[in-house]
């Protein structure tokens, strides 16, 4: 069978990785480029695919099954629609869309055309987060009853030399918390409700660089997360899992999550419990149990997943409603901060 013909959005650096992911597959191939900036025509030389400077022209003429849009946010909808509208299946960029409102109209179209939307929640093909929900969801621990994830980190200063960065909306909560609040949903299941308090404890601007987040799932359990861009420390997603080798890589943990038979460490995958022939209690000891999770290029994973769905071989790790949910989520992080008040994401998804 011939390769799915794949058509990429946007020349920046999200698509970079998508780049280099298709060049490890073999049930895809990328067969044109799109990018509003003419300059990025010699990158579509490079690959020697046709080049684009219209999304709407590389969809109409290129014969594409598939599309990759890797641009900004805000224009999300308008692609995913149209792609909707012409029967091409779409794997867009986190965040599904830039306001609940436009996902909204996307999963509608989503699911009145019967093309399959992936959104790039590409955490999700890592092997150590898969392995993490296969434990937490089998009952391996019994039933859960807690979550605690610490995302601490510094960014440096060269960082906020983008403008955006400092500006509403640049800050950790919708650049950094998405993603911890995707893996969260994958590991556990939805979150019924946010409380959160966001601060600016040090740098100057309008975004927050640290906050704590208070949350209840919907099956009871309850947990704590802590997020800030501005203190050096081991405990983070990017310098514990090793997914992403430009981060300096630690031999610590940043998740836990706890049950009622035993708790897990997340990236080290140790699973504390009691022996299964002795008495449970304080006063027992504990055995630890780790194993090794194998590694896999997650952006590679994605694509190679994108293909098998187009072709009908595979059901879609994140479905465009699942990413409207995981948008939910965060913007009730966002809104608890500036509220003070309790959000239920799934409200929230509603009212919009």
């Amino acid at each position: 069978m011939e390769p799915v013909r794949l058509g990429l959005i946007g020349g920046g650096l999200i698509s970079a990785k998508h780049i280099e992911g298709s060049k490890n597959i073999t049930n895809g191939s990328l067969v044109s480029l799109c990018d509003v900036n003419p300059a990025c025509q010699s990158l579509a030389e490079e690959l020697k695919i046709p080049f684009f400077t219209d999304h709407r022209r590389m969809i109409d003429e290129a014969d594409l099954e598939g599309v990759i849009d890797g641009t900004p946010n805000q224009f999300h909808a308008e692609i995913g629609i149209y792609c909707a509208g012409k029967g091409i299946h779409v794997l867009t960029e986190k965040p599904i869309t830039a306001t609940l409102e436009e996902g909204k109209r996307m999963v509608e179209a989503v699911e009145e055309s019967g093309i399959s939307m992936l959104v790039g929640h590409h955490r999700r093909y890592y092997p150590p987060i898969r392995r993490a929900r296969e434990i937490v969801q089998s009952g391996e621990l019994g039933q859960l009853v807690g979550v605690s994830m610490l995302w601490a980190l510094m960014k440096p200063d060269v960082y906020f030399e983008v403008a955006w960065r400092s500006q509403k909306g640049g800050g950790p909560i919708l650049i950094n918390i998405i993603h911890e609040m995707d893996n969260l949903r994958f590991i556990c299941g939805d979150v019924a409700e946010i409380s959160a308090n966001a601060r600016r404890l040090v740098r100057s601007g309008e975004v927050e660089d640290t906050v704590s987040i208070r949350f209840e799932l919907v099956d009871g359990a309850l947990g704590t997360a802590l997020v800030t861009d501005t203190a050096p420390s081991p405990w983070s997603y990017e310098l514990t899992s090793g997914e992403n080798s430009d981060y300096f890589k630690t031999d610590q943990d940043c998740y836990h999550f706890l049950g009622t038979k035993g708790s897990l460490s997340f990236p080290t995958m140790e699973v504390w419990s009691h022996p299964h022939d002795r008495e449970k209690g304080w006063w027992e000891p504990l055995m630890r149990s780790a194993e090794q999770v194998g590694y896999s290029a997650p952006f590679t994973a994605q694509l190679e997943h994108f293909c098998k769905v187009i072709r009908g071989d595979d059901k879609p790790v994140i479905t465009a409603a699942d990413g409207l949910m995981t948008l939910a989520t965060t913007l009730a992080v966002l809104e608890s901060a500036e509220t003070g008040r309790a959000v239920a994401p799934q409200e929230l998804l509603e009212k919009a």
